[in-house]
């Protein structure tokens, strides 16, 4: 299996950004595990985006309405299962320092807008991530707690039927649920933008793993 040398740490750690060589090795970007909960997260939202739009606009499809809510309802309880997983498994590797935008990340953002809206050639070294994803990811972190939490809420109204009132009443619940799914939908194309600001060769990485320096 190929391994990260010392000269292709240098390489990829430069502050100027990533630079060329005539030596090319494979450096392992992302593992296994946050493969496997990229990609279920993915399909997840995806088919809870879709499941959604449906509940909301019933007419779409000839697909009875109890068979599209049982499908959300499922995909709710894997989505729930795969941030609990995925959040253990950041804690007990570190990845969580990676991968949330913290306090220090704003001083980098001048440098790294001026890169995004193509002001300057070179996009800097910033890490894993670049404030841009940190950024994003973040937010989604939140929103992903905002829909489980709403989602459970609409899921079992009888339940949760104490905390209905406080909240304002399951049509403001469901207002903040369906928006929430739309910003998800608008940062989609953003995600994969910002994944490929830096090196397009990045994105092979979250399907094999492995990504060329």
């Amino acid at each position: 299996m190929p391994v990260k040398s010392k000269e292709s740490e240098v390489l990829a750690h430069s502050p100027t950004g990533p630079l060329t060589h005539f030596h090319q090795e494979l450096i392992e970007v992302h593992p296994l595990p946050i493969r496997i909960f990229h990609w279920i997260m993915a399909f997840t939202i995806t088919t809870l985006v879709f499941t959604g739009m449906y509940i909301h606009y019933p007419g779409l499809l000839n697909i009875p309405f109890s068979t599209v809510k049982t499908i959300k309802g499922v995909f709710n309880f894997i989505l729930i299962a795969n941030t609990a997983l995925y959040v253990y498994y950041s804690l007990i590797t570190k990845h969580y320092c990676e991968l949330i935008f913290r306090l220090k990340d704003v001083h980098f953002l001048p440098n790294f807008f001026r890169y995004f809206l193509f002001l300057k050639d070179n996009p800097g070294y910033y890490g894993k991530y670049n404030p841009g994803q940190k950024a994003t990811y973040t937010l989604w972190f939140l929103l992903i707690l905002i829909q489980i939490f709403t989602g459970l809420i609409l899921f079992f109204p009888d339940i949760f039927a104490f905390l209905i009132p406080k909240l304002g009443g399951l049509n403001k619940i469901r207002m903040v649920h369906y928006l929430v799914t739309w910003i998800f939908v608008a940062t989609i194309p953003l995600h994969v933008y910002l994944a490929l600001t830096e090196d397009p060769a990045k994105l092979q990485s979250i399907f094999t793993g492995w990504a060329r320096r």
